[in-house]
């Protein structure tokens, strides 16, 4: 068994806003529609930690919101996600954040 690894965001700072748009391609294992591991990695939050969303969209305009949300502050967290053609993340910044990074990709095993 492989693993392989999409990534969505590479060390992005905390601040508002939809992130870079991937496309999960059309082969296995990031098939649309298949099941992939989302990995949320932030760091050096201080203050309120913000809230990373990941969304999902079949044409890269109509998006689908939550597909895995998190508010994770420091530290790792996993969750399961059914992939689309495009997959993004999206952050919402709490009053009193102040600064870190989000670090998010898709895994999946082949």
């Amino acid at each position: 068994m492989t693993t392989t690894v999409q990534l969505l965001a590479p060390g992005t700072a905390a601040t508002a806003g939809d992130k870079a748009t991937v496309t999960v391609g059309m082969t296995t294992p990031f098939l649309p529609g298949r099941i992939a591991r989302v990995v949320i990695d932030a760091r050096g939050q201080t203050g309120t930690a913000p809230a990373w969303a990941i969304d999902g969209s079949v044409d890269n305009s109509t998006w689908v919101a939550d597909l895995a949300t998190s508010v994770v502050a420091e530290g790792s967290e996993e969750k399961d996600v059914v992939l689309y053609q495009y997959m993004r993340v999206s952050v919402t910044t709490a009053a009193g954040t102040l600064a870190g990074t989000l670090g998010v990709h898709l895994e999946s095993d082949k």
